[in-house]
């Protein structure tokens, strides 16, 4: 009897060491089937080089009203009204570029994309051209002030180039500004008895470049996924 119980205690060992290791060939195989259904590649990720975004702006500058003496009173430390202008320009464009940037840098971590330079980077350059204008809506007094409500839009350009070493062209891709439909709304109150006045002008323009940076993101986030950066790296 023990002699026998002895044999049935082994036979049991053997079927179940024989049903683990069919399992984990079983469990091997699944995997590798599912890394080919869902895209899994052996293939290494390309590693990128982000070049500085270009941007150029034109966009409204901020004022306390409508008035031409507001105006001269913001250029006086530039000495011209162009030089209000421009500085309007400029801290708009790095603002646009700090946040496009910043929104290109998390979609890439995301997909696990190494961003570091050498001589076999892909290089992903970015430019925006872009052209803000206001539209009056209403001006109008209200006590000791007059307020002034209009409409932000915006115009222009966005263009992405994927590049190769060498400097082959991988990938091209171009948004019209206008299609993305950025929209503002400004308000200027100014003070009648001299006093200071109101202007979101500056955080509207804020307000459509992260509006701009949201939609261009969604626009291109496709091209930038691991798989598709690995179908167009050039062989050898």
């Amino acid at each position: 009897m023990t002699q026998h119980s002895g044999l049935k205690s082994h036979n049991l060992c053997r079927y179940l060491t024989t049903f683990g290791l069919l399992l984990s060939a079983a469990i091997l195989h699944t995997t590798a089937n599912a890394q080919g259904l869902f895209g899994g590649s052996d293939e290494p990720i390309p590693h990128l080089t982000l070049a500085r975004t270009e941007v150029a702006a034109e966009v409204p500058t901020p004022l306390v009203g409508n008035d031409f003496e507001s105006m001269l009173a913001q250029a006086t430390n530039g000495g011209t009204l162009t030089a209000a202008k421009e500085t309007a320009n400029r801290e708009f464009a790095n603002y646009l570029r700090t946040r496009l940037d910043g929104a290109l840098r998390e979609l890439l971590a995301e997909e696990d994309i190494p961003l570091y330079t050498d001589n076999n980077s892909l290089i992903l350059y970015n430019f925006i051209d872009i052209s803000v204008v206001k539209r009056l809506n209403g001006l109008k007094n209200s006590g000791d002030y007059e307020i002034e409500r209009g409409g932000l839009s915006a115009s222009g350009d966005y263009h992405l180039r994927l590049q190769a070493p060498g400097e082959r062209l991988l990938l091209e891709r171009r948004i019209d500004i206008a299609d993305l439909r950025l929209k503002g709304k400004y308000r200027i109150k100014t003070s009648l008895r001299g006093e200071t006045g109101e202007d979101n002008t500056t955080e509207e323009l804020q307000q459509m470049a992260d509006q701009l940076v949201k939609r261009v993101i969604d626009r291109i986030e496709d091209d930038l996924e691991a798989d598709a950066l690995r179908a167009l790296r050039p062989n050898g």
